[in-house]
C-alpha cells in the first residue's frame, strides 16, 4: 500500500500486485519487470533443443509421444490432421451466435488487412543513372505455419487473424496448428472460415519442430508465425534460419499509461484482463499519480476475486504485473518507450498527444474506451504482436509478414558502361578480378 507521507510502499497485498516507486525500486525488480517472461527462456533452451532433436529423428511417432506427455494421454496419430469430417463436426457443435460473431470478426479483420494490402506497392522501379533501372518486387511466401495457443485457453481469434493476414497476402499453403487438449471446435471453425488449407492437432515444441523440419504427415513450411509460451518462442528461435519466424510473440502483456484523470476501475480491469491469460503474462500500470496508483491497487483487490481464472490471475499478479509510480509525464513516456509493450493503453487526458511521443509499442489503444480486449477480438487490427521489448526492432504481424522482397536491376549497354569504372576500381581493391572481367568482357576489353 502507498504511504503518502514518505512515498514508500508496503509489500503486503491480498491481490499479489505490488506498487513500486520506480526511482527507488531495487535493480532486480526493475530487471524482472522489464524482461518479464522472456527471462524464463534461458532456463529452458536445453530442454527445447533436446525435444527438437527427438522430434526431428522420430517424426510422427515422436509427435504422438509429445502430445501424450503434455496434452492428451490418449492421443493417437489418426487424430493429428483435422479432417473434413472433423470440420463438419466443428460447425455442428459451435453455437450459432458464436459462429455469427466469428464470421463478423473475420469480415472486420479482412477489411483491415485488405486495406493494408492496397497500401503496399507490389512492384516499383527507378532509373538511378541513364540506362540503369533498379527496383523491388514483393511476392507471397510459398507456405506458412500458424501457431495457435490452446493449452491455457482456446484462442480462435488467433486462428482467424493469422489466417486472414496470410490469405490476404496470397500465401498458397496455410497450415494451422493447435494443442490437442480438447475438441476446440471454435479454433477449427475460425481457421476454416479464414481460409486455412491444413489444420493439425499438435502444439508446443512439437508443432514448431514439425513445421520447420516436417514429418511423415506434415510437410515443412517456409515461415512460422504466431504467439505462444516461452517454450514455443524458444523453439522458434532455435529453428530460425532453417525457416523464417515472425518475432518473439508471447506471453501476453500490456502497459497502461495513466494520469490523475484516469478511472482506476478501468485500469484494474485491464490489468486483470492480461493476468487471466496465464501466470507468465504481464499487466503493468505506470502513472505519476500516487492517488491513481493506490485506488487502482484497491480495485485490483476488489475485482480479482470475482473472476474465474484465479490460479492464473494470482500467479501473474505476483510475478510480472506491477503498478509503477514515476515522478512526471516525461518519465511516464520514457518508461513506456523503454518497456516497449506488446499492447499499450494510453488512458490520459490527451492520449493523442502522448501517442505522438511513443516510439516502441506493438498496438496502441487510445483513450478510456479502447481496452486491449477490443483489439484481441473485434477491431480488426492484428493482435499477434512482438513481446518482451521486441517492439524495439519488430512490427506486428501484417500482410508483409507473409511476403518477401525480390530486388531487380535491368541495364542497357550504355548503362553498364557508365557503371564500369566503379566495378573496376572496387573489384581491384577487393582482389576479385573475375568480377571486373565479367563487366569488361562485355566491351571486348577485359584484358585492360
Amino acid at each position: 500500500m502507498i504511504n503518502e507521507k514518505n512515498n514508500t510502499f508496503e509489500k503486503a497485498s491480498r491481490s499479489g500486485i505490488q506498487v513500486y516507486e520506480w526511482a527507488k525500486a531495487p535493480e532486480e525488480i526493475k530487471e524482472k519487470i522489464m524482461r518479464r517472461a522472456q527471462a524464463d527462456m534461458g532456463a529452458i533452451e536445453k530442454e527445447v533443443a533436446q525435444w527438437i532433436a527427438k522430434l526431428v529423428q522420430g517424426g510422427d511417432k515422436a509427435m504422438v509421444e509429445y502430445a501424450q506427455k503434455y496434452d492428451d494421454p490418449k492421443f493417437a496419430l489418426e487424430k493429428l490432421r483435422v479432417s473434413d469430417a472433423d470440420i463438419k463436426e466443428a460447425y455442428e457443435n459451435t453455437d450459432t451466435k458464436v459462429l455469427q460473431m466469428i464470421r463478423e470478426q473475420i469480415r472486420i479483420s479482412r477489411a483491415f488487412h485488405e486495406e493494408q494490402a492496397k497500401r503496399i506497392e507490389k512492384i516499383w522501379q527507378i532509373e538511378t543513372v541513364p540506362g540503369v533501372i533498379t527496383g523491388v518486387k514483393k511476392t507471397p511466401i510459398e507456405s506458412v505455419g500458424l501457431y495457435v495457443p490452446a493449452g491455457k485457453a482456446p484462442l480462435p481469434t488467433v486462428a482467424q487473424i493469422l489466417t486472414v493476414a496470410a490469405k490476404t497476402a496470397g500465401v498458397p499453403r496455410i497450415v494451422v496448428c493447435f494443442s490437442p487438449t480438447d475438441k476446440h471446435y471454435e479454433i477449427i471453425v475460425a481457421a476454416n472460415l479464414a481460409g486455412a488449407d491444413e489444420i493439425y492437432r499438435v502444439g508446443g515444441i512439437a508443432a514448431i519442430a514439425a513445421l520447420a523440419y516436417g514429418t511423415e504427415t506434415i510437410k515443412p513450411v517456409c515461415k512460422i508465425a504466431g504467439p505462444g509460451s516461452p517454450y514455443v518462442q524458444a523453439a522458434k528461435l532455435q529453428v530460425a534460419g532453417r525457416v523464417g519466424i515472425d518475432m518473439l510473440s508471447g506471453p501476453s502483456e500490456a502497459l497502461i499509461m495513466a494520469d490523475e484523470t484516469s478511472n482506476p476501475a478501468y485500469l484494474a480491469a485491464d490489468i486483470l484482463a492480461r493476468a487471466e491469460h496465464g501466470g507468465d503474462s504481464a499487466g503493468v500500470l505506470v502513472t505519476y499519480s500516487y492517488e491513481i496508483a493506490r485506488k487502482t491497487k484497491e480495485e485490483v483487490e476488489r475485482q480479482s476475486p470475482t473472476l474465474s481464472r484465479q490460479k492464473y490471475i494470482q500467479e501473474a499478479l505476483a510475478k510480472y504485473c506491477a503498478i509503477i509510480v514515476v515522478s512526471s509525464e516525461e518519465e511516464l513516456i520514457e518508461f513506456a518507450n523503454e518497456y516497449g509493450a506488446e499492447h499499450l493503453e494510453i488512458q490520459t487526458r490527451e492520449p493523442e498527444r502522448i501517442f505522438a511521443l511513443v516510439k516502441n509499442a506493438g498496438s496502441v489503444f487510445l483513450g478510456a474506451y479502447a481496452p486491449v480486449a477490443v483489439g484481441d477480438y473485434a477491431s480488426g487490427t492484428n493482435h499477434c504482436l512482438p513481446t518482451g521489448r521486441a517492439t524495439k526492432f519488430s512490427s506486428p504481424i501484417g500482410i508483409e509478414t507473409f511476403m518477401k522482397t525480390i530486388q531487380f536491376q535491368r541495364l542497357s549497354r550504355n548503362g553498364l558502361k557508365t557503371l564500369q569504372p566503379i566495378v573496376q576500381a572496387i573489384s581491384r581493391i577487393e582482389g576479385l578480378d573475375a568480377h571486373e572481367r565479367s563487366v569488361n568482357i562485355r566491351f571486348d576489353d577485359y584484358d585492360n
